[in-house]
């Protein structure tokens, strides 16, 4: 099983980590603190540029799927049909799109950056061990959960005690039995495995610890600062507005 040691897509955008982490406080502070829609769409925007720039079309492709239900059923809830209760689904399926686009954000991190580069990143900006161990475990954690999914599910079917692809619906309980039991007892045991293995590669030591990655600020940097930028203006916009 793949631990900590995971290439990440490297695509034609290489951003520092540094930026990363700084676009994604701004999409973070775009889509959740404030109930405007531009500044949202803006944000997801940047954010599936920036998925589509790694080569991960196949999660840009669900990520947008999604993004559109949620606008979807917001302008029938909010604008087309009346009523409380239309009223309401509008309104989440506007917070569950914020969602979608601090997901996109999420997913983009997770596939471009690699522990070592995040790590160092943390480090360079002074970030003490008690915010760098948990993120990078944190970062490894939600790939390596995904593909344990994978395994139980075709364990299951394997045993033919899977009760199909719409069988969560018919039957809830016999796939919570045969597939949410075993993985919540995988996921636990994964987490104490990343831990370990973030340990035992130094992370928890005294002394200063090596790297080989190369972090440096270059011109696709910029972009991100554009990108950065752009959301934030537009946000503040929205506020004074």
């Amino acid at each position: 099983m793949q631990v900590l040691a995971v290439s990440a897509h490297r695509g034609w955008l290489r951003l520092d980590p540094r930026t990363k982490l700084l676009l994604v406080t701004v999409v973070n502070i775009a889509a959740l603190t404030r109930v405007e829609q531009t500044a949202s769409l803006v944000a997801f925007v940047c954010a599936a540029l920036l998925l589509a720039s790694i080569g991960s079309w196949r999660a840009l492709g669900v990520q947008v799927l999604l993004f559109i239900t949620c606008r979807a059923t917001q302008f029938l809830g909010t604008q087309v049909l009346g009523g409380a209760v239309w009223q309401t689904v509008g309104a989440v399926g506007f917070f569950m799109g914020n969602f979608v686009t601090v997901l996109t954000m999420g997913v983009y991190l997770v596939r471009s950056t690699t522990p070592s580069e995040l790590i160092e990143g943390l480090r360079r900006l002074r970030f003490p061990d008690a915010v760098v161990i948990p993120l990078a475990v944190m970062l490894r954690f939600f790939p390596t959960l995904a593909e344990e999914l994978t395994a139980v599910v075709q364990a299951v079917s394997l045993r033919r005690l899977h009760p199909g692809r719409w069988g969560f619906l018919r039957e809830p309980l016999t796939t919570v039995e045969h597939i949410m039991v075993p993985f919540l007892v995988s996921a636990t045991r994964i987490g104490d495995e990343l831990a370990a293995s973030a340990l035992t590669r130094g992370l928890g030591g005294t002394r200063s610890r090596t790297t080989i990655t190369d972090l440096r600020f270059r011109a696709s940097d910029v972009v991100g600062l554009a990108m950065s930028f752009l959301i934030m203006l537009v946000f503040v916009r929205g506020v004074m507005s």
